[in-house]
């Protein structure tokens, strides 16, 4: 059966639809359902997370792969149909609730990879949840086409964000393939992207995320300014000591002057400056 009759088949047997408050459009395009199936570099893999299946278009390619798949779901009609449709498959698990309110620590496995189709307005919220789990592989996440250029960092690129850069310090983060309104029921007004990041880094924390952030505060400032108005220890002089230009604004940095900016801010927390 092919996705979009499925769909349509559950909307009738349910009596559920696409809530437009959870920012739910269905993935019914099964060529690009194929295609991000066989994007997925599970060999490391313990268990997989998804983060809003909805009516399970993604999920049932997932159990069939043969992985453990805890799905985390707030919409109580998706819940109905999940617990039913996928009554009595042993590697499924549904927790019903908000990703953002749960401890990813609950999950003991070492290996985990993320997947989901991420709403729009708490995309960057749920990206940095992630690095709350201690141990992960990889995220896999639906995203909207917009929102892909402030997560992929280049140099001296003017929409490099801190979320951008932390994911390069971090690892490797592609695009596998993009999706037009057409790939989804109800059809979205915007284009999507299916992207894939791969773990790499495991020094890097969300401390060093908040330093990113603090240096990206006003992205028009340059990196001077953005560390005189904040709590931060350093001062232009130990910027120029690193032969970082302090009146570079923070998309203009490299990466290597972004990870000597967080040594030395290491340093000034370890007392030793």
């Amino acid at each position: 059966m092919k996705e979009l009759d499925r769909i349509i088949d559950i909307y009738n047997r349910y009596g559920v639809k696409a809530q437009e408050r959870f920012s739910q459009n269905f993935l019914i395009d099964d060529k690009k359902l194929d295609v991000i199936s066989s994007s997925l570099d599970l060999d490391k893999t313990d268990e997989i997370i998804e983060i809003g299946p909805g009516l399970g278009s993604l999920t049932k390619r997932l159990v069939n792969l043969g992985k453990k798949v805890t799905a985390v779901e707030l919409d109580k009609d998706m819940i109905k149909v999940l617990l039913n449709e996928f009554k009595g498959v042993e590697n499924f698990n549904l927790i019903e609730g908000n990703f953002l309110n749960i401890d990813l620590n609950m999950f003991h496995v070492k290996q985990k990879s993320f997947i989901g189709n991420l709403p729009y307005s708490i995309t960057t919220k749920l990206i940095k949840k992630v690095f709350e789990a201690d141990y992960f592989v990889n995220f896999n996440f639906m995203v909207q086409k917009d929102i892909v250029d402030k997560l992929m960092y280049k140099e001296n690129k003017s929409t490099n964000t801190a979320l951008g850069v932390f994911l390069a310090l971090k690892g490797k983060l592609e695009v596998v393939t993009d999706l037009s309104p057409s790939s989804f029921y109800p059809s979205p007004k915007v284009n999507s992207s299916f992207l894939k990041f791969t773990l790499e880094n495991e020094i890097y924390d969300k401390y060093t995320l908040e330093l990113l952030e603090t240096l990206f505060k006003n992205p028009r400032k340059n990196i001077n300014n953005n560390i005189k108005n904040s709590s931060l220890k350093m001062v232009d002089k130990d910027l120029e000591r690193l032969h970082i230009s302090p009146l570079k604004r923070p998309h203009e940095l490299t990466l290597e002057e972004f990870k000597k900016i967080i040594a030395l801010n290491d340093l000034y927390n370890l007392g030793e400056e």
